[in-house]
Formats: structure tokens, sequence, C-alpha cells
């Protein structure tokens, strides 16, 4: 992809952004009561919390800044992580050491520093490598973006969701969280992003197609997973997408089968029974 059209590629990711954040802060500001359970243990607030810290953290790696990234993620061993394995415990460490809970002040602590990290992304190159969250890991800057349009997305159906209101993701949204987020991090990380139990003796490649995005071959070969461009090579199973459902599915938040009973998920090829198990063999990301 020539650079120009990368530059504007990362415009829509940072107008995409932009909506989100004006969604997500008005949700927080509506709501009254931040004990309301909302995410495993967490409640609203907590909910709310991590989301403000993502946005205190994420954007100081594209000002290479990782002491300031400690400080919004004080994790024990240090940043970058040693293994994507440390990240559930650092997040947990974090939001218990973070005492807000007005989800006021946290919208407002989302504003701004969105605020801060629009403008500082004028004029700078989206292929510049930054160093990820995870050592020995890099991307483009532009990739901080999409994660960071996931975590908005993502936990703002959380707390939507909690406090029982309507929450729509749109399609193109989510369609740029799985091809420019999800894709390049399980490309990066390969085999840590399988189930360990899933490991052994798997020889299978799948093609997933992203409705409205991309295509993505994934090899999995003994144990070893990669994330391919589509080629000349053999598929087994080919996965046809919704991005929502994709996404939510991805992290959880819904179930596989009601989005295959509905279409939104759709398997055939040469082994199309392989379709339902692919979930199964990638880990939380």
């Amino acid at each position: 992809m020539v650079a120009s059209a990368i530059q504007t590629d990362w415009q829509r990711g940072q107008d995409a952004l932009r909506q989100e954040v004006r969604r997500v802060t008005t949700l927080l500001r509506s709501i009254e009561d931040p004990l309301v359970p909302a995410l495993g243990q967490w409640n609203l607030g907590e909910v709310a919390v991590h989301l403000s810290q993502a946005w205190s953290g994420l954007p100081t790696l594209a000002r290479q800044d990782l002491a300031l990234f400690q400080d919004a993620l004080p994790n024990p061993g240090g940043i970058p992580l040693r293994s994507i394995d440390e990240l559930a415990d650092a997040t947990v460490l974090a939001v218990k050491s973070d005492p807000e809970r007005d989800m006021r002040a946290l919208a407002d602590r989302i504003e701004t520093r969105a605020q801060e990290y629009f403008s500082a992304c004028v004029g700078e190159d989206p292929q510049a490598q930054r160093q990820w969250m995870v050592q020995g890991v890099t991307f483009g800057q532009s990739m901080l973006t999409y994660h960071l349009l996931n975590e908005t997305l993502v936990h703002g159906y959380d707390i939507a969701r909690a406090a029982g209101r309507r929450w729509r993701i749109e399609p193109s949204h989510a369609a740029m969280v799985v091809g420019q987020f999800l894709i390049p991090v399980i490309r990066a990380l390969g085999s840590q992003t399988m189930v360990a139990d899933a490991k052994a003796d798997l020889c299978t490649t799948y093609e997933l197609r992203i409705r409205g995005g991309d295509r993505f071959y994934f090899v999995f070969n003994n144990g070893v997973l990669s994330v391919e461009d589509p080629s000349a090579r053999t598929v087994d199973c080919r996965i046809s997408a919704d991005p929502v459902a994709f996404l939510l599915i991805a992290w959880g938040r819904q179930r596989q089968w009601p989005a295959i009973a509905t279409g939104k998920l759709v398997a055939w090829g040469r082994k199309p029974w392989l379709g339902p198990k692919f979930r199964d063999l990638m880990r939380n990301p």
C-alpha cells in the first residue's frame, strides 16, 4: 500500500475513533450509578476506569515514553510486558490503583486524552515504528489508533449493556479493529495466541474473510500459528464473518452459535466442519 493510501486509511481510523469517543463519553456522563455490575468482577465504574487508563497509556507509546505508560499501567515486571500473559494481572492492578469512580470525571479524562492524542497525530508518519506494550513487538504507530478504537468500541459495548442501553457498533469500525488491530497482534504474537490444548498435531489452514474488510490465512502447523496474506496455499476451511459479530465473539462478549444460526458466520470449503472449531483454537485476544 502506497504512503498516501496508508495516510488516508489512518485518517479514516482517526475519524472513526473521534465518533466513538463522543459516543462513549456521552454514555458515561448519562450514568448515575457506577456500582452496577458490568464485566466479570468489575462494575461500571471500574470498566470506565480501565477505558480511561487505556486512553492515558496507549498514546504514550506513540510518544515513545514507556515511563509514562508504566504510570498508566503499573506492572510489577515493568513495561514493556515480558509476554502477553502479564496483561490481565497488570490491568487488574491498574484499576485497583485508581480511586476515581465518578463517571463524569472519567468521561472528562478520556475526552482530554483523546484531544491530546489527535493533536499529536497531526503531521506524523503512520508507518513510523513504535514499541508496543509487549517486549519485542513493534508496529507502525497508526496501529495505536485502531487499538484505542478497539478499547473504546468493546468497553463502550460493555458499559451500555450493563446500563441497559441499546448500543450499535458500526460495522466499518469493527472491520477496522479486526483488520488493523486484532489480526496484526495475532500475526505478531503467533502461537502465544493459541489455546494450549489446541496446539499439538494441528495442521490446517483457514481463510478468514471479514465482510467489508480484508482476507487472511490462518495456518496452524503442529503448534505453530502464522497469519499470512492470501496465496495459492490449499485452504481447508473458509469463513465469512460479519465484522461486529467477529469482534464480539473474539472478545468473548457473544457466543458463536447465534451468529452461525443467523448467517453472520458462514463456513465452507474442503472441511467446513472445522469452522465452528476456529474460535476454540484462539485465546481471548
